[in-house]
């Protein structure tokens, strides 16, 4: 199992939430749409002791847009997935059938299902909500913030947010 895999599951139970809110229709996102609900999914359950989704997803950024996870916005550009593709900035979602996850680890399935809840538990429509409040919200994350500043002060385009960052930061915006 690769990090594309696990992320392709999650996209799968992302469109699998969208169904349940629009009559079965299937969910139209782009890159950085799901940039921004990666980072929130992977924050949502982790604490300084159980790092759960950022021991995986492990390489987050700030950039000028918010946190993004390099090893994924990499295969997003280069289009390195079996079951999802990327047109320009568009996540093109054909049909995802669970069997075609049946290969990932079900404790890894299981931390993403529990975020998933976790994130529907804060009764905010990440799927559909204007992008920009999406960035707006991840830029109230303190560690996005000190991250960026310490991009801005060396003329950098981006700096690293390890998981101890992530799970140590003042302000978490759901």
């Amino acid at each position: 199992m690769t990090k594309n895999d696990l992320f392709e599951y999650v996209v799968y139970k992302l469109d699998q939430w969208y169904k349940e809110t629009h009559d079965g229709q299937t969910l139209q996102i782009t890159k950085l749409r799901l940039q921004k609900i990666l980072f929130l999914l992977c924050a949502v359950n982790a604490t300084k002791d159980e790092k759960g989704l950022l021991s995986i997803f492990d390489r987050f950024v700030a950039l000028p847009f918010g946190p993004v996870e390099m090893d994924i916005y990499e295969a997003m550009k280069a289009n390195q997935f079996n079951y999802i593709r990327f047109d320009g900035d568009d996540c093109m979602v054909g049909v995802l059938d669970p069997m075609l996850f049946k290969a990932i680890d079900a404790q890894k399935k299981q931390l993403v299902d529990d975020a998933i809840v976790a994130l529907k538990a804060k009764k905010r429509n990440y799927l559909t909500m204007p992008i920009f409040d999406l960035v707006d919200l991840t830029h109230q994350w303190s560690v996005w913030q000190t991250a960026k500043l310490i991009a801005d002060i060396f003329g950098h385009k981006s700096e690293k947010m390890s998981a101890e960052d992530i799970c140590g930061s003042i302000v978490k915006a759901y």
